[in-house]
């Protein structure tokens, strides 16, 4: 039973609580922050060695490229089993995978791109990863190559159900409007289809990041998100990363944070201090 001394020990504390709040802005998160990842990509070596180096920096996770054919193939079993042990052994996990080749060789025009999605799927089964980035960059921009878009849907019919049996998420990042992106989505009819969201690319289109970020979350589309900025570290660019998680935190994102790019100076220094200051975003020093 609580005493008298125990309800002003109480009723002090949430005082003071209700003060920090109050004089600092500061807010009590309703979960445990997001962990911080990062594209193999930024990492300047390739494969398996992007774990211990991605610790080296300080984040918790790698965005690991998916290479259907290779030295680093991940459709060869082998090759699995050493990325798993390279993780485990720098207690780095895997984020996710992105199939980077197919900005080149797009999904909608190459006949192997399909099989790539598929032993993809595979892999991520095999190697306990939900998601995998699929982009529409370059050769597969859609909004510069609209007529890909029914092929697009069309593949996309066959290859969710596969990652919807398994439990598996495609994630579309591309320059398409949300709005568009939904539409997309709609029409192939899948749960395994949903959006890998990219905060710079969509405000070098002109779009209202915050809005759609909602707009997608309210939907819960958004499997993973990016932060990036092309020129400059986090927090020294235009994009205004506070509203960016106070956007996040309102849709219940609770996935990983995967920084790209975002680079001035020295690589290794750069992406040090992005650490540090998603950290100081998101109350997790």
């Amino acid at each position: 039973m609580k005493t008298r001394r125990d309800f002003f020990k109480i009723t002090l504390g949430s005082l003071l609580l209700a003060d920090a709040v109050s004089m600092f802005g500061m807010k009590p998160r309703s979960r445990a922050p997001w962990k911080i990842g990062i594209c193999d990509w930024d990492l300047h070596t390739t494969g398996y060695n992007s774990f211990a180096v991605a610790r080296e920096l300080g984040f918790e996770g790698v965005q690991v490229s998916y290479q259907p054919e290779g030295q680093d193939s991940l459709a060869d079993k082998a090759n699995q089993t050493k990325f798993l042990e390279a993780a485990k052994k720098s207690g780095v996990s895997i984020a996710s995978f992105c199939i980077g080749l197919m900005n080149s060789q797009p999904l909608a025009t190459t006949p192997e791109a399909e099989d790539w999605v598929k032993d993809c799927i595979n892999a991520m089964v095999e190697m306990n990863v939900e998601q995998v980035l699929v982009p529409f960059f370059g050769n597969a921009d859609l909004t510069q190559h609209k007529e890909q878009i029914p092929l697009v849907v069309e593949k996309f019919k066959r290859l969710a159900p596969i990652a919807e049996k398994n439990n598996k998420i495609l994630a579309v990042e591309s320059y398409l409007t949300a709005e568009e992106v939904l539409k997309l989505i709609d029409v192939v009819g899948s749960n395994a289809l949903k959006v890998y969201y990219d905060v710079r690319n969509s405000s070098d289109k002109g779009y209202d990041i915050f809005y759609e970020i909602e707009l997608l979350g309210k939907n819960k589309l958004i499997s993973q998100i990016h932060f990036k900025e092309n020129h400059s570290r986090l927090g020294e660019g235009s994009i205004n990363f506070t509203k960016v998680c106070e956007t996040l935190e309102k849709i219940d994102y609770d996935d990983w944070v995967i920084v790209e790019s975002a680079t001035s100076g020295d690589w290794k220094e750069s992406h040090i201090a992005n650490v540090q200051f998603i950290r100081k975003l998101i109350g997790n020093q």
